[in-house]
């Protein structure tokens, strides 16, 4: 019967079963309140009797606190900042939270925000610090967050989880971002964090300890934010009946939901488990992952569609062995680097110099001592550069080029001076036309002035 009841409330969405704690069973036992079956169906009685759907949508939500329902400090001073920006410049509060900055760093904005003020494409966002320094990521619209170059900003300005975030738009795409540390905690702060976690042993012990563990595995040791333990709460309690506070704006509500649905749609990539190159059918099923992360994103679609020929052909990840901890940036460029490689490769022939050749085996070596899997190509390197230089056939065939190309030359020396006979041909017609013609008006001349020579005195 209370497995029925339960589901049709879950249905109705409206009415959930009551939760007691210990000292409220200890008053339903005592006769001074009623149990959770007896309070469940009085309130399917009065759900029965006023059914109007107008009530339905009139019904002001139910306040109910509960331990981790407080604003961190780190948010509160954030909205007190919101408070005192231009009021002409539209602007939004972010609590940081693990997407944020670490695994996948992916920021999601509001999406009222973003509907109402950004583009509707995908384009560049300009983030102005404190310091009036800029730093240019990409907005995805129809995610409504930021993608490449969040990270960067994260690591210069030392963004870590709990941490408060202010955007103001000050101009087109152009942001200015105050930014509010969490570690920054009061004493005030400090003791509100303290009782809530007491109050979260009380709940959970079961909760604590594996916080607990999580907690030493920790590579650096940090104060801990409101914000973490609110979320070690709400992790918690996800069995109790959650009610929405009443006056909490929708656009918060909206921004969460975003917020986890972008934790979970990226962390769901950096979640799954190690992949065999054997496993991979297409191209659609390829990803570059080293280290948990993604670097589909730092390449461009052909150098992955070229790398995942490359990998097919050995039938193997080439980026399995790097070394740890290197940065992301300088794999996405040694991946980038190979294809090109690869491609000049396909492209030389016997006139390709021998420094192109030596150039080629270095990069690839420097790949190969941070772990790559380029030996096939330094291989096939080697064996072109010897039959290009330093087989006898090579030899004979890089005589012939040159004589071809002498020829060339000579042929062209020909045609140039054939071109120069001709000029000088034409030149000679038109000397001899201008001799015939002026030939007897200098012998009469020359005539007339032997006259006056021997003319007599």
């Amino acid at each position: 019967m209370s497995g029925r009841v339960k589901k049709e409330v879950e249905e109705t969405d409206c009415i959930k079963p009551l939760l007691f704690n210990k000292e409220q069973l200890k008053s339903v036992k005592d006769g001074k309140q009623k149990s959770p079956m007896e309070a469940t169906a009085k309130l399917l009685k009065i759900k029965r009797r006023y059914s109007d759907p107008k009530l339905k949508q009139n019904k002001a939500p139910v306040e109910r606190s509960t331990p981790g329902d407080f604003k961190s400090s780190a948010m509160i001073r954030a909205e007190e900042v919101q408070s005192n920006l231009e009021p002409a410049f539209p602007s939004f509060v972010k609590s940081l939270v693990r997407s944020h900055v670490a695994s996948c760093f992916w920021m999601g904005l509001p999406g009222s925000f973003c509907r109402a003020h950004l583009p509707t494409v995908d384009t560049t966002v300009i983030l102005q610090d404190e310091r009036e320094k800029e730093y240019k990521m990409k907005y995805i619209a129809y995610k409504t967050g930021l993608s490449a170059g969040w990270r960067q900003f994260c690591v210069a300005h030392q963004l870590f989880e709990g941490d408060a975030l202010v955007f103001q738009l000050i101009g087109s795409c152009n942001f200015k971002v105050y930014i509010i540390r969490a570690n920054d905690l009061t004493e005030v702060d400090g003791a509100l964090g303290l009782l809530n976690l007491d109050a979260q042993i009380k709940q959970n012990v079961a909760g604590k300890l594996t916080a607990a563990c999580k907690s030493s595995r920790r590579k650096r040791p940090r104060s801990l934010p409101l914000s973490v333990v609110q979320k070690k709460n709400k992790r918690s309690g996800q069995l109790r009946p959650s009610v929405p506070q009443a006056g909490q704006p929708s656009e918060q509500s909206e921004n969460d939901s975003e917020e986890v649905g972008s934790e979970v749609l990226e962390g769901f990539k950096l979640s799954l488990p190690a992949v065999h190159f054997k496993d991979i059918k297409s191209f659609e099923d390829f990803n570059i992952l080293v280290d948990g992360l993604v670097l589909d994103s730092e390449l461009s679609e052909d150098i992955r569609n070229k790398y995942y020929e490359l990998c097919c052909n050995q039938n193997a990840f080439l980026h399995d062995n790097l070394i740890k901890g290197v940065n992301f940036k300088l794999i996405a460029g040694i991946i980038s680097e190979t294809v090109s490689i690869a491609d000049g490769m396909r492209a030389c022939t016997l006139t390709t110099s021998r420094e192109k050749f030596a150039t080629w085996d270095k990069a690839l070596k420097a790949s190969e001592l941070f772990g790559m899997n380029v030996g096939f190509l330094r291989t096939r390197l080697s064996r072109l550069l010897s039959l290009a230089f330093d087989s006898e056939g090579a030899t004979r065939t890089r005589r012939y080029l040159e004589a071809r190309f002498e020829r060339v030359v000579a042929e062209d020396e020909i045609k140039s001076l054939e071109a120069k006979l001709v000029e000088l041909e034409e030149a000679y017609e038109r000397y001899g036309a201008n001799a015939e013609r002026l030939k007897s008006k200098a012998e009469g001349y020359d005539l007339r002035f032997q006259e006056q020579v021997l003319a007599p005195w």
